[in-house]
């Protein structure tokens, strides 16, 4: 969980061809699972190609899962938003 209001990841290499294991993985429960899922095994684990896009927000709790060989590049974006209400723990730095 990153707290962001949406993020974008776009994989820059493909896997099979680029890297082999890797992707990234989803636990369900989203703000009922702990941040870090400390040994338990994501409930989805996503490998989507090159130049295709994955768009999730910020409170899925979500990793990027380790790569047995090769390399996976991604480009990621997180945007958040930041209002009078939101809660201190999700601002990130943000300021007024």
């Amino acid at each position: 969980k990153d707290h962001l209001a949406l993020t974008i990841l776009i994989p820059l290499t493909s896997p099979d061809v680029s890297f082999g294991g890797g992707g990234t993985g989803f636990w369900a429960g989203n703000r009922d699972t702990l941040e870090n899922p400390e040994g338990r095994e994501a409930d989805l684990v996503l490998k989507p190609e090159a130049g295709s896009a994955l768009v999730f927000g910020g409170d899925v709790t979500h990793a990027g899962m380790p790569v047995d060989a090769g390399i996976r590049s991604v480009f990621v974006c997180s945007f958040s938003t930041r209002t009078s209400a939101s809660p201190s723990d999700r601002l990130h730095g943000l300021k007024a």
